[in-house]
């Protein structure tokens, strides 16, 4: 328990440092932008790449996809009916919440804690998976559908997704574990310092980002604090549950818990701004989970220690 406080807080003091380094202007404004590219074009799918040869194809299509899929989709129709029902949404706005609820930051604070809390970088795999190759593309259709009332071109959604460095990463992963191969040393040593370059830089990158937010959530706080409760309560609590049903024990049922209590995906403010609906509940979701999910994290482990399901 204690190590899982420290590595959380040492998580906190990175994300500081980045704050810190852009209020003193050792970070310029471009510099959260900037990091972020580096973590998004190279950084990250380099460790996705190394963790999906590393662990296997048994290690991602498994009882961990299973978990993230059922309390992602089943955080998702939760939301969407509170907000039909009691608080009167429109089909945009539920929409967007809904991706907002239920859409885990995998790539970004996923792997940092993955690394430092879970001490196994292939925990997110799972998530990402799922997320990259179903549940980002299905909301930004949605979103587009919900919002504009348009369409989507099938082109321009393939196209997306097949140019998302993330898929590109993890297809060749799959394709290096399925056929057996053994990575080059090359490639090994170069795609593993890479990737342990990843979760440093999202943390500085986040915190440098903190400085230049502003106050959101105007007129949708009640919307924004269920969509909260649903991303860090219900969605580890969904997960929880269908791990157990699976089978999953100890660690690896810790580990699932803690990928689903992960904040909102930026993702869900990209889809709200492009449909342009649902931007402040989405917004505000990403913002409240992401400075909320560290101790939620420290809370899921330490009731993991009580309960005694982890030693």
């Amino acid at each position: 328990m204690a190590s899982i406080v420290w590595s959380v807080l040492s998580i906190a003091l990175i994300i500081a440092i980045g704050w810190v380094a852009r209020r003193a202007g050792a970070l310029g404004p471009e510099a959260a932008g900037s990091l972020a590219s580096v973590t998004y074009w190279v950084a990250s799918p380099a460790m996705l790449f190394h963790a999906i040869v590393s662990t296997g194809t048994s290690g991602v299509f498994g009882a961990p996809l299973g978990v993230a899929a059922a309390s992602g989709a089943g955080t998702a129709l939760i939301f969407a009916l509170v907000a039909r029902v009691f608080l009167r949404l429109s089909r945009g706005e539920a929409t967007l919440g809904a991706m907002a609820s239920s859409l885990n930051n995998g790539a970004y604070i996923g792997i940092p804690i993955a690394v430092y809390v879970l001490g196994d970088a292939s925990a997110v795999v799972p998530i990402l998976v799922f997320q990259l190759g179903f549940f980002t593309p299905m909301f930004f259709v949605l979103a587009d559908v919900a919002g504009s009332g348009q369409r989507p071109s099938a082109v321009g959604v393939a196209r997306v997704i097949a140019c998302n460095p993330m898929v590109i990463a993890a297809a060749c992963g799959f394709v290096f574990s399925a056929a057996g191969w053994s990575m080059p040393t090359l490639l090994d040593v170069s795609s593993s310092m890479l990737g342990a370059a990843a979760p440093p830089i999202i943390l500085l990158s986040f915190g440098a980002a903190l400085v230049d937010r502003r106050r959101v959530c105007g007129g949708r706080g009640v919307s924004v604090a269920v969509a909260a409760v649903c991303k860090l309560a219900v969605q580890p609590a969904i997960a929880c549950a269908v791990g157990l049903l699976l089978g999953l024990r100890g660690p690896a049922l810790l580990s699932v818990t803690v990928m689903a209590a992960l904040p909102s995906a930026q993702n869900a403010y990209i889809a709200a701004t492009r449909a342009q609906a649902g931007e402040r509940i989405a917004q505000g979701t990403v913002l409240v989970t992401t400075f909320a999910s560290l101790p939620v994290v420290v809370g899921i482990a330490a009731l993991f220690h009580v309960l005694r399901l982890v030693s």
